[in-house]
């Protein structure tokens, strides 16, 4: 109950700190009320000692981050708290400074160069910035994420080569976990997807270009066994409490086994914070077999949460803490109840003794009783996490009930023979390779049943589905372009793609977050920063059919959407071919300009095709990276560009918008893109000035992030930037 109070007081500090110590006080009176003066002092105590811890940390966050931001960076040291994620040319982890004007604070490091590991120590030259905010609706809140972790800010450091030093154990320890990786996959293709269900599972490796994997554990409710997570240190634990109880070890002195054992795997995997609270929450309740003790769940989690608490009440507001608290909570107190629901499975037969009962009866009755408590623990779980899905993620997923009870064994079985090959790869390691063959297929079938679930109508569903038709046009990094038109319940289309990593990190989330999945992409030109990393789109997306601007490009990203995308299904028409296209909501795409299907060796920027939308009678009109060359074959050609509002990218070499073109199309407003970096994807000030001075209303997207556009009730368009929280309306002329 100490724990529930500490919680409870940090949740509201974090709006009103004077409530939270009225709170606590309550909770106080209210302890010494039911039980004693005893109790009710040390709930107090707690609570008021979470605030505290909570509000000084805070406090310290928010000052470092105000000192780093005014200090202008320079040349920094720093030591890595975990592995650098990304490649060598640029990487990214969190670190702890060793130098400057804070050090001891934690920021976010992006560096390049030699891709670190934990406990290195980098030094590059950089600047700090802040936290990532969200610029477009249903983005992940990385700034969110970083400040309940502690850092204070970014330093960036990603264009200029640093200097990594890694100590001998951190080398040692790096070279252990990568043997580890190896024994666990030798024998397999490292590319399979056996091989990646496979290190993901034991591992909790991360593959980068299996979207269409994550998704089928996704949609199936049963993600949390496709990353190291509590569910797995449990199971090393139960793994290695069978082969000890075969060896005839006494329980008591079998903890003394499993707790390295637990927190060895931990330490393998990564340390995750998930793998990590479960290892600690395993060595309280371990414990009480050593003091001789009944253990107690609901107690060892209690204990847990409130170390955490008075260390830092900053973690309660991680989706993954409260997922795992929340679920474990749940299980512990409602397991018996699930149990019992289904416990008509495991009813035994009639009139028939277990002592007159045949082993293949008792073997039958076993099973029955295991399907029983494993429905009863799932249906639980399920209940427990629906909430928490729901308002993190806005994903809803019944299956999981089913789909856990088949995929938990497997996993329990596919996790086991993982480190049976481990632990024979240093010995005979023709053998663990075929341990590793064979569990490729247990692997298989986890992807089977994964795959299975997700495709059951009605097995999940999106809460948050956008119903309202509307245009978001998104802000990204580098010049990387993308849209997305959605007729609420009629469809959508994805109107260039960004590029690889935008796709993945920005607009793919933001998609399923708003429950929109378009069956159909536009492509403006084969330039890599709007064609989403080809497969990776329609692995993610039920595309169905693409327009494409060119039929040739040296892009092989554009070579594979002219090439593999037909292969996979996806019908490919050229805007050469096509004067207009139909869209949802009864919209119509009209296409005013296809380039020279094939000048492949002229700049992608020269190789646009520009688009009008005409939707409820507005106009708008995409000319995404065209330059005034594009711009004076429009009007040579003596073409109707007329429109409301101007959707435009940037072209990195010449003039875009140039007075002649701004005549003929008269918009109201323009919708420009901005990029800090490069300087040629920055918005001109003066440009802007001068659009200004014309009569034409401008959204910096710099400014407003990613722009979404409606059609009111009225007929009006309306144009919502999210970053600024802007808001323009335009009347019909």
């Amino acid at each position: 109950m100490a724990a529930l109070v500490a919680a409870g007081c940090v949740l509201l500090a974090d709006r009103n700190v004077p409530a939270s110590l009225v709170a606590g006080a309550a909770l106080g009176l209210a302890g010494a009320g039911l039980k004693n003066w005893r109790t009710g002092l040390a709930w107090v105590c707690c609570g008021w000692l979470a605030v505290g811890v909570f509000t000084w940390r805070t406090a310290a966050r928010k000052s470092a981050e105000r000192v780093l931001l005014e200090s202008g960076g320079g040349r920094m040291e720093g030591r890595l708290l975990r592995d650098g994620r990304g490649r060598e040319n640029f990487w990214s982890a969190p670190a702890v400074l060793l130098t400057g004007p804070q050090a001891g604070t934690k920021v976010w490091w992006e560096g390049r160069g030699e891709l670190p590991v934990a406990g290195s120590r980098v030094r590059a030259r950089g600047n700090f910035g802040p936290l990532p905010e969200r610029r477009n609706p249903g983005e992940f809140d990385q700034a969110a994420w970083l400040r309940g972790q502690g850092v204070a800010a970014v330093f960036q450091a990603g264009w200029v080569r640093g200097e990594v030093v890694t100590p001998e154990w951190a080398a040692r320890g790096t070279a252990l976990r990568r043997g580890f990786r190896a024994a666990v996959t030798d024998g397999l293709a490292d590319d399979s997807e056996e091989a990646v269900v496979i290190r993901a599972v034991v591992i909790g490796e991360q593959p980068p270009d299996a979207d269409e994997l994550v998704a089928a554990f996704r949609n199936s409710g049963t993600l949390h066994a496709f990353s190291v997570s509590g569910l797995h240190v449990a199971m090393v634990g139960s793994i290695g409490w069978l082969l000890l109880r075969l060896a005839g070890v006494p329980r008591r002195w079998a903890v003394l086994v499993l707790l390295p054992l637990i927190f060895g795997y931990s330490w393998l995997t990564g340390n995750s914070p998930p793998a990590m609270r479960s290892a600690w929450m395993a060595a309280v309740f371990l414990g009480a077999f050593v003091s001789r003790r009944r253990p107690d769940l609901l107690n060892a989690l209690g204990a847990v949460l409130l170390v955490a608490m008075l260390w830092d009440g900053r973690l309660l507001f991680q989706p993954g803490v409260q997922l795992s608290y929340g679920v474990v909570a749940v299980i512990a107190v409602g397991a018996g109840w699930g149990t019992r629901l289904f416990s008509w499975i495991a009813k035994p037969e009639l009139y028939l003794p277990l002592a007159m009962m045949t082993r293949r009866q008792k073997a039958w009755l076993g099973f029955r009783r295991n399907v029983a408590q494993s429905l009863g623990v799932s249906l639980v779980a399920g209940i427990g996490s629906t909430p928490l899905t729901a308002f993190h993620f806005g994903l809803v997923t019944p299956v999981s009930v089913f789909a856990g009870v088949i995929l938990v064994p497997l996993v329990f079985v596919l996790l086991s023979a993982a480190l049976l090959a481990a632990a024979l790869y240093p010995v005979v390691p023709p053998v663990a390779r075929w341990v590793n063959r064979a569990n490729g297929q247990v692997a298989k079938a986890c992807i089977l049943t994964a795959e299975g679930f997700s495709s059951i109508p009605g097995g999940h569903f999106q809460l948050a589905q956008e119903s309202r038709p509307f245009l978001l046009v998104y802000d990204l990094e580098h010049g990387a372009g993308a849209a997305c038109f959605s007729g609420g319940k009629s469809g959508a289309v994805l109107m260039d793609c960004a590029d690889r990593y935008s796709f993945k990190r920005r607009v793919a989330p933001s998609l399923r977050r708003l429950g929109v999945m378009p069956d159909a992409v536009v492509l403006s030109h084969p330039d890599g920063g709007h064609l989403g990393g080809d497969a990776e789109v329609w692995g993610t997306l039920p595309i169905r059919q693409v327009l494409l601007p060119v039929a040739q490009s040296r892009s092989p990203a554009f070579r594979a959407w002219s090439t593999d995308a037909p292969l996979a299904g996806i019908r490919a028409i050229h805007a050469a071919d096509l004067r207009d296209l139909a869209m949802p909501d009864g919209a119509r795409l009209e296409v005013l300009h296809a380039p020279d299907p094939f000048s492949q060796n002229s700049p992608a920027d020269d190789r646009v095709a520009v688009f009008r939308l005409h939707w409820r009678g507005w106009k708008l009109l995409f000319t995404s990276d065209a330059g005034a060359l594009t711009e004076s074959d429009l009007l040579d050609a003596r073409k109707d560009v007329s429109a409301d509002v101007i959707i435009a990218g940037r072209h990195r070499g010449v003039v875009s918008l140039g007075d002649a073109f701004l005549d003929a199309v008269n918009p109201q407003a323009i919708v420009a893109s901005h990029s800090a970096f490069p300087v040629a994807e920055q918005l001109n000030p003066q440009t802007l000035k001068y659009w200004r001075s014309r009569g034409i209303q401008v959204i910096h997207q710099g400014e407003a992030g990613g722009v979404t556009v409606r059609v009111d009730e009225s007929g009006n368009l309306r144009l919502e930037g999210f970053a600024d929280q802007s808001v323009m309306i335009l009347k019909p002329r």
